[in-house]
């Protein structure tokens, strides 16, 4: 009689097992993020080197409107960004119009680490200043653009906009050389500063919002861009040679990702092998 060839036993897979495994899997890279591989995009790369061309001292707006929970995914790009610009001495004011908008400006400052109290190189109301809330939505970038001073007096911290360095050449959207959009609300970036005003916008979009908002970039090619949720947000922080939230959660995701793929597998054979000794 043909004798069969036992499969390999494998222990049953408990399923407080698998979940442990799986939380410590997913929380070691959320802390120490070990840089997996991933594909580097060509508009990330763009947007990346045309930062890098800009002249030094460029003054580059940050501004939209949108909520934390959702633009934290906009972060990790937004962040590199900021220190790229930092590096190679450009300047960075806010537009925020949304109500939670200058919070999330304050984290981004605050997370890339640029203030000179912090070790970085940039000065308030020199190389950059965060303006408040403004009110009245489109009507309220409009009027930013035509007139900056007009729109708004005070900075984040209740100073006159007036005895900043900063605005001493800003004072309309001649002056900006770059718009970055690292919030939802990008379509009324690109209707009006890009439609309108003829500027260039970056968008470090969340991944729902690149889904939807991804084809304004071959209707405006070479004036719109956007890189693609939290991966987007790692690829530019591999450009910036950091690791920061994006290699964090892609690294976690990775991991992640492999482990369950090798639990399906195990547990197939297990499945196997108890059937094969039921049928013995």
């Amino acid at each position: 009689m043909e004798e069969r060839v036992k499969m390999a036993a494998i222990p049953e897979l408990k399923s407080e097992w698998i979940w442990a495994v799986l939380f410590v899997a997913f929380l070691i890279p959320a802390i120490f993020p070990i840089g997996v591989s991933f594909p580097m995009s060509p508009v990330t790369l763009e947007i990346y080197n045309l930062i890098e061309d800009l002249p030094e001292g460029s003054l580059v707006v940050m501004g939209g409107s949108g909520v934390i929970a959702f633009d934290i995914e906009s972060s990790p790009g937004m962040i590199a960004a900021v220190r790229q610009m930092e590096k190679l001495g450009h300047k960075l004011v806010t537009c925020p119009l949304g109500s939670e908008t200058p919070q999330y400006h304050k984290f981004i400052i605050d997370s890339a680490r640029v203030d000179v109290s912090v070790g970085g190189s940039w000065v308030w109301g020199e190389d950059y200043v965060l303006l408040p809330y403004l009110p009245g939505g489109t009507s309220a970038l409009v009027a930013y653009l035509d007139d900056v001073k007009a729109t708004v007096s005070v900075d984040m911290r209740g100073g006159p906009i007036s005895e900043l360095p900063i605005f001493d050449d800003y004072n309309n959207y001649e002056d900006i050389d770059l718009w970055i959009c690292p919030h939802w609300g990008f379509v009324t970036i690109i209707r009006i500063v890009v439609g309108e005003y003829d500027l260039t916008a970056i968008s470090f979009a969340q991944s729902t919002a690149y889904a939807f908002f991804s084809p304004y970039m071959q209707a405006y090619p070479g004036q719109v861009y956007m890189t693609n949720g939290y991966l987007g947000g790692a690829q530019y922080e591999k450009l910036n040679n950091m690791k920061g939230l994006g290699h964090q959660v892609q690294d976690s995701y990775t991991v992640v990702s492999v482990l369950i793929a090798g639990f399906i597998i195990a547990g197939n054979i297990t499945m196997l092998t108890k059937k094969e000794e039921e049928e013995n």
